[in-house]
């Protein structure tokens, strides 16, 4: 069947994706590579299935929907369509182009606990996304765990409806959880699936469905205990027993779940600590949270005596009030020869050494706080020349922060910026930033203005955030750049940086 493909190399579909290369089949499929022409060309993969089987219309219109979906672990979808190859009805659906696939690397070596970690992490967040939009993956297996510009993503063309009635047009597998074949789709059918290819990441071999048929397939001993744990609570064959994604992400970081017990958090297995969090509302800072009521006066349960009439009742708290009285006024010279101090060191520090340094600095971490007395406070001299750059544009956590800010300040040279749009990263992602993130993106600005293409020029150390950065540089908007009178192309660096405190922008033009 591959050669019958491949003779396919060099046509056309819908006069604008051409076949370049044959990249490989199955019974039911074939993928080739393929190039997008606008806005820029570059690289894509088109994927074919028969159209002749009573679904076709569904998985077309899951295709449309599919490709409406943006998540940083989600295999982009640009294009779907029917087609005739030959005496073949076909449909199609253009994707993202990915270096290579898990299934291509099992046959070589299996995954350290290291690599099976990040590689669970990613998929665990994407399964989160999609289940809250009511869909379900379909068929994840280490095929469909491909690598695309060093992020690692799910394929996007399996989705299928939760709750929906499984038809399978294909041939069911291992990965394929009990209730697909005939049942109603679940979340639960996802789980399954990510436990078989767990085992498979491990040892090279899919798991062994069991001997009668309806059992929970056997997992290898070999499995390192956190991951067999978590794959014999995937593959159950009763769905209801499965752990949920949640629970999964609690087995495999165990580290949030300690400084949410220690916080007085709910039982663990309640706890989703993704990267994505569930949680659509920003978290309450301690501080604005309303204070505890006080506990009530214990009473003894003896009767209270009768008030005394003794001196030494009164004379006592006299005798304390005097005290204080008097330390007052001990302590208040000290106190305000202690400020008259300061402020008259304040000159001095002014006009001391020049080696001493005017500013300290502040780290990521930890920001410096100055203050100043009004009282001592000299108006500054005027500077000979002042350097003025552009204020960042600013994105804070709150919920009613707008994402886009209007009439940016011109950049340097002869583009000018239109439109930023920043990342917003739900409030808990940015929480458990330490210090500052920082993601540069290079941006390719066609002549009228618009971004034909961006890529991360340094990613930073998570892939979730540059993920976001590159997907927030792709909207922003230009005034074309412009030499000799000609509108021509041009390049910025977008620099993103995200803290516990919102997310900041500083673009720079690089060319022309």
């Amino acid at each position: 069947m591959s050669e019958d493909w491949k003779k396919w190399e060099g046509q056309t579909i819908d006069r604008k994706l051409p076949l370049r290369q044959f990249l490989g089949s199955t019974e039911h499929s074939a993928v080739f590579l393929t190039q997008l022409a606008e806005p820029q060309p570059k690289n894509a993969a088109i994927k074919f299935i028969f159209a002749d089987f009573p679904g076709a219309d569904a998985r077309l219109a899951l295709w449309k929907r599919a490709a409406q979906l943006s998540h940083p672990n989600l295999l982009g979808i640009f294009d779907c369509g029917r087609c005739r190859l030959g005496e073949n009805n076909l449909l199609y659906v253009v994707m993202e182009y990915a270096e290579e696939n898990l299934g291509e690397i099992l046959p070589q070596r299996a995954l350290t606990p290291e690599e099976t970690r990040e590689f669970l992490n990613p998929a665990l967040d994407a399964l989160v996304y999609l289940h809250a939009k009511g869909l379900a993956h379909g068929h994840l297996k280490p095929s469909n765990l491909l690598a695309a510009q060093d992020c690692l993503k799910l394929s996007s063309d399996t989705l299928l409806p939760i709750g929906a009635q499984a038809e399978l047009h294909r041939v069911a597998d291992i990965y394929d959880a009990p209730e697909l074949r005939g049942g109603q789709v679940s979340g639960k059918s996802d789980v399954w699936s990510l436990g078989a290819t767990l085992v498979e990441g491990l040892t090279q071999q899919p798991p062994a469905a069991a001997a009668q048929g309806s059992g929970d397939p056997s997992v290898p001993g070999s499995v390192p205990d956190v991951f067999g744990e978590i794959a014999r609570h995937c593959l159950r064959a009763h769905e209801n027993q499965r752990w949920t994604i949640g629970e999964i992400a609690a087995r495999l970081n165990p580290a949030p779940l300690a400084a949410a017990a220690v916080a007085g958090a709910a039982s663990p297995a309640k706890i989703a600590p993704l990267s994505v969090p569930l949680a659509t509302e920003p978290a309450v800072p301690l501080a604005k949270l309303p204070a505890a009521a006080r506990p009530p006066v214990r009473r003894s349960a003896t009767p209270q005596k009768a008030r005394s009439n003794s001196p030494f009742e009164y004379f006592i708290p006299t005798l304390l009030g005097a005290a204080v009285l008097l330390g007052l006024i001990f302590a208040i010279p000290k106190i305000f020869h202690f400020q008259g101090q300061s402020a008259s060191s304040a000159p001095a520090a002014a006009s001391g050494s020049p080696a001493a340094p005017a500013a300290v600095a502040p780290s990521d971490s930890a920001p410096a706080k100055v203050t100043h007395d009004e009282s001592t406070r000299k108006p500054a001299e005027p500077q000979a020349e002042a350097t003025l750059t552009p204020a960042p544009a600013v994105l804070r956590t709150d919920s009613s922060a707008p994402v886009r800010t209007k009439n940016a300040s011109d950049a340097a040279g002869n583009g000018q910026i239109l439109d930023q749009v920043l990342p917003q990263p739900p409030a808990k992602a940015m929480a458990t930033i330490q210090g500052t993130v920082r993601v540069v993106v290079k941006v390719h600005v066609d002549p009228a203005g618009n971004v034909s293409d961006a890529e991360l020029d340094s990613p930073g150390p998570s892939k979730y955030f540059a993920g976001l950065a590159e997907k927030a540089a792709r909207q922003w908007q230009f005034a074309g750049a412009e030499n000799d009178g000609h509108g021509v192309p041009s390049e910025w660096l977008i620099r993103f940086e995200f803290s516990p405190s919102g997310v900041r922008a500083f673009p720079k033009q690089t060319a022309p």
